[in-house]
């Protein structure tokens, strides 16, 4: 094609046809341009195709994740609001003269003040490099949210375990017997030494502990709860979002 122009570039010349050269070597240079450009474009193009896959792959697998931590979620959710009713059950039957309860019901309000249910969501995309590939800043925006109150639940979390630690891991130690409790996570056991229910839930310091224990259950409820509400509409999002095709190429 090269060799073809330059024999017309030459004809042009030996015959003396200036005028007709110039305006012939302009148009030539305006084709290159031209097919400089286009050639730019198809590679853009070509780019922006392949960055649109890649990112349509993170978000199927960022919505996969999502979901996964979702189901988890669903059943940490019932863990916290069964510690939450159950501390506030305790709560209520604090008192210097305690209506008699059986020693079975304590039990199981016991369990709840020492279990501290927690969400481990899985990370792999969350936490990891690619999620610089995603353009939608509205997305970003989200999950940026999403790891502030997941960050925020998980201090409460720790604010509990400390508190329990210091406080009303000792206390129960020294006042209860730890094979009665009765829960999810404890053996089905029993004590043969005797439990006085009476000195406990007449006990003002323990009150202080069942107290600080619901305020802190009562944190991490909310905070599970707007996890999951971000998470169900981050979800939402990246169903639509994915099924725009005209976005992106499977």
């Amino acid at each position: 094609m090269i060799k073809f122009f330059r024999q017309i570039r030459k004809s042009l010349l030996s015959e003396g046809k200036t005028g007709k050269y110039l305006k012939y070597a302009i148009g030539e240079i305006i084709l290159v341009v031209i097919g400089i450009v286009i050639a730019l474009q198809i590679n853009n193009w070509n780019e922006n195709r392949k960055q649109n896959i890649e990112e349509y792959k993170i978000l199927v697998s960022l919505k996969n994740e999502i979901i996964n931590n979702q189901e988890q979620l669903i059943t940490i959710i019932k863990n916290h609001k069964f510690v939450f009713e159950k501390v506030n059950e305790l709560s209520s039957l604090m008192h210097p003269n305690p209506k008699e309860i059986k020693l079975e019901k304590l039990d199981t309000l016991m369990f709840a003040m020492l279990y501290i249910p927690k969400f481990d969501p899985i990370t792999t995309v969350l936490s990891s490099n690619k999620l610089e590939g995603i353009k939608d800043e509205k997305l970003k925006t989200q999950i940026a949210s999403w790891k502030y109150i997941y960050d925020d639940y998980e201090y409460s979390i720790k604010i509990t375990y400390d508190y329990g630690t210091d406080h009303i891991y000792s206390f129960i130690t020294q006042n209860y017997q730890i094979k009665n409790i009765k829960g999810s996570k404890f053996k089905n056991d029993y004590s043969f030494f005797d439990v006085n229910v009476r000195s406990i839930l007449s006990n003002s310091v323990f009150e202080n502990y069942v107290k600080m224990k619901s305020f802190n259950a009562e944190n991490i409820l909310k905070g599970v709860n707007k996890l999951y509400d971000i998470q169900k509409n981050t979800i939402e999002y990246l169903e639509l979002k994915l099924g725009d095709t005209l976005l992106y190429e499977k």
